[in-house]
Formats: structure tokens, sequence, C-alpha cells
């Protein structure tokens, strides 16, 4: 008799059930951390997940840039390629929700180190998963892997593809999620400095 669990799961926007905000927001129930990665970051995935991130303790999120920024030169030139995405990302959240709802938690999440950004940038990175730490047994967390980037249209609307990750797979997921995020760039600051202007500017 197969084992469901142990089954191949495929989440991919195609219906309710098998969206990856739908996934996200069910398994982070006991939660005690959630780790991802992200080819780009969008402010609209995490505000499509507002009501359900606060209740994890510690997130990070680990993205990549559009190619590799080795000199530091360079990498403000990154930085400033990012924060010029950023406000797009915001823009088009507005035309959505002109208030903005859930960006004030998320600015207050960044400012607590509650939730934690990093780029990296020894070379091009377009990794995507997603993997929650249960906070009951190491081999009740599980991930996914797969296209689904951390914005809006990764996690809602694109038609992606992910499978589920469960037992022993998920810790060796975490060890190549911790070596990467440990070779990154902490850029929570300057992910601040964008978001927070525009919270200020809903008051």
């Amino acid at each position: 008799m197969s084992n469901p669990a142990s089954e191949i799961f495929i989440i991919d926007n195609g219906a309710p059930e098998r969206k990856v905000l739908h996934c996200l927001r069910e398994w982070r129930l006991d939660s005690q951390a959630v780790d991802i990665a992200t080819g780009f970051f969008e402010i609209g995935g995490l505000l499509a997940l507002d009501g359900a991130w606060q209740t994890v303790p510690t997130i990070r999120i680990l993205m990549g840039d559009e190619v590799s920024r080795r000199t530091k030169k360079a990498f403000e030139a990154g930085l400033a390629d990012l924060s010029q995405r950023l406000e797009r990302s915001v823009d088009w959240e507005k035309a959505r929700d002109d208030f903005l709802v859930g960006l004030p938690a998320v600015v207050e999440a960044l400012k607590t180190r509650q939730i934690q950004c990093r780029m990296y940038r020894k070379t091009k990175f377009h990794a995507k998963a997603y993997i929650l730490h249960a906070a009951r047994k190491e081999g009740d967390s599980r991930a996914l892997v797969g296209s689904s980037n951390l914005t809006r249209p990764g996690i809602v609307d694109n038609l992606e593809l992910n499978v589920r990750i469960v037992g022993d797979s998920v810790s060796e997921l975490q060890a190549w999620y911790n070596r990467h995020w440990n070779e990154a760039e902490d850029i929570t600051l300057e992910i601040l400095r964008v978001l927070e202007r525009h919270a200020k500017e809903r008051l």
C-alpha cells in the first residue's frame, strides 16, 4: 500500500486547492520558521499571505539578482535595480488596493527581523523553494520546490510547477538552503527603506 505523503503532489496554481498560496496558508499553521528561496521578490507575494505569515516567528527570504554581482560597485547597482523592481511591485499592489493593507505589518516585521532578507550574488540565483519547519518535530516539516517566485503571480495566478517534499528530503533541502543563506548578503535594511516610505505615505 502506498504512502500518500510520499507520492508526488503537484502544486501548479491550476485549482484553488493547488495554489501555492493555499498550501502556504494551510501548512504554516504550526510552523516555527519558514525559509524561502526566490529568484525574484515582489511585495505582492507577502501581501497575498497577509494574516498567515504573522504567526511564524522567523521568515528568511533568500533572493537572487538579475545577474551575478561580484564586486561591491556591481552589488550596489544590483541593490538599486532591486529597489526599482520593489517600487514597481508596490505600485502594482496600489492598483489592486490603494490602502496597501498588510504593508505596515511587513514593515514592522522587517524592523524586528521577524522577516530577514538576503541576496545571493556569487552567481545567478534562480531557485524557488518554500521550506516550512514544524513546531512539533522534524518529520512534520515540508517543502515546495519548483518554479514559483515569491510574487503574487507566482503563488496565485501563473501556471507553475511545484512538487511537495516531505520526510528526510526536507533536511537535505534545508542544508542546501543554509549553505547558500550563509554565503549571501543581508539586505533587510534596504528592503525596509523602500517599503517604509510607502507605509508612511498611507498615514
